[in-house]
């Protein structure tokens, strides 16, 4: 391969990423904008509305009820239509949950698109950090990961910078539907990108994976190693389960983690 043929490759290469990090960004964001939003909308719309506070504590946790439920469901889509779909029906639900809340007529409609939105959380939540993960370096995966996690608090800003903005006027409806936008802009992005090259492997298509690492990377040997390496872990039977009955630090791990969820 000459000099200008390999700058050409790491340029792509490069180009690859960047759209693969903004995708993975916005995906944040949108989580953090979601969380957030709610907080400045909420008064606006109990006084329109005149919501008790059951009706405002379901308002705001309708949201986290479907984020439990859009994790579990994602951790099924991502295995079997692959992370770049995933990606893209929880942009889609983003959207729908946006423009729905915003033109809710009633507290069980707001609840309901609330619901969607959750949903829509909850499967970005768990395929963006894994699609990025499969899609990154192995020496900057944790820079990436822990810069998605910055995005979400990112997000939880500029809500209440645009809440600010909107509550001059009481618009809560625009509060609610502006942050359709990311989505829009987070779904024409990820429909760019490719597969992840774990996953188009897992499922046997070898010759779209390596067609995929030769993408993200400027060297062929980089990316046939690449490749090596994910057959050779797939040929490792994964035991989650069985560590999680027989370890009891893994245990101790997961019920943390729940805690920690649980008093947030």
């Amino acid at each position: 391969m000459d000099k200008n043929t390999q700058e050409a490759a790491a340029k792509r290469a490069a180009w690859v990423r960047k759209c693969i990090y903004f995708a993975a960004g916005m995906a944040g964001l949108l989580f953090g904008l979601d969380q957030g939003v709610i907080s400045g909308a909420l008064p606006f719309i109990s006084q329109e509305w005149g919501l008790s506070s059951h009706e405002q504590e379901w308002v705001v946790s309708s949201m986290m009820v479907g984020a439990a439920t859009g994790a579990i469901i994602a951790s099924f889509l991502a295995r079997g239509i692959g992370r770049k779909k995933s990606l893209i029906i929880g942009a889609a639900l983003f959207i729908i949950g946006c423009i729905g809340s915003g033109m809710s007529g009633s507290a069980d409609m707001l609840i309901g698109f609330r619901l969607i939105l959750g949903l829509a959380v909850g499967i970005a939540s768990y395929t963006a950090p894994l699609y990025l993960a499969e899609m990154s370096d192995k020496d900057a995966r944790g820079k990436v990961i822990s810069g998605y996690q910055l995005m979400v608090t990112v997000g939880i800003l500029a809500a209440f910078l645009s809440d600010t903005a909107f509550s001059y006027s009481g618009d809560w409806r625009m509060m609610l539907t502006v942050i359709a936008i990311p989505a829009v802009i987070l779904i024409l992005t990820v429909l760019r990108l490719p597969d992840s090259p774990r996953w188009l492997a897992a499922k046997g298509r070898f010759e779209e994976a390596s067609s995929v690492l030769h993408s993200l990377h400027a060297s062929a040997q980089v990316a046939e190693d690449e490749l090596h390496d994910i057959k050779e872990t797939l040929k490792v039977k994964q035991a989650g389960w069985q560590l999680f009955k027989t370890n009891k630090n893994v245990r101790r791990v997961v019920f943390l983690g729940v805690l920690l969820q649980a008093m947030q």
